[in-house]
């Protein structure tokens, strides 16, 4: 079993805000899903915060924002590394509000996740889930004094 806590230090993204945003502040939680049968007998995942986390479970990585500033954060991108451990989930990225774009060169580019391509022995082909490296979230409106929110998205660990 791994702990979380190493998973929580693999995950420092970058957060990326205007300099007059300095009241916007973020933190990142790493979660586990626990399977439970409910009392129809159908299965559902709930997560919790993670205390150990062990080969084939699924984690939920959230980053919580808050504007407790003055002023509107305008132009805000959040960053999140997806650690090599762990294979993102397709579809659980929760945006938001936000634009999402992805990253397979280690957040040096980024785009829409169906224009990712990779080159492998000469031939061209879609980056898979596995290919991630890194998610962005692009706000189009300004985050107002006191508004808060969460991003996040899911994966399951090696």
């Amino acid at each position: 079993m791994l702990r979380s806590s190493l998973f929580v230090l693999s995950l420092l993204g970058v957060f990326a805000a205007p300099a007059y945003a300095a009241g916007l502040t973020a933190s990142q939680t790493v979660e586990v899903g626990i399977v439970a049968v409910d009392a129809n007998g159908e299965t559902e995942t709930r997560f919790e915060p993670a205390e150990e986390i062990s080969p084939g479970d699924e984690v939920r990585y959230v980053l919580s924002y808050a504007n407790s500033g003055d002023d509107s954060a305008e132009n805000v991108r959040l960053d999140m590394p997806v650690p090599n451990e762990i294979e993102l989930i397709d579809g659980s990225v929760e945006a938001a509000g936000a634009r999402v774009t992805y990253s397979i060169d280690n957040g040096s580019s980024y785009a829409a996740r169906d224009m990712l391509t990779i080159s492998a022995n000469g031939q061209a082909r879609i980056a898979v889930a596995e290919d991630i490296t890194h998610i962005r979230w692009t706000f189009a409106e300004a985050i107002a004094p006191g508004q808060t929110g969460t991003i996040s998205y899911r994966g399951v660990l090696q």
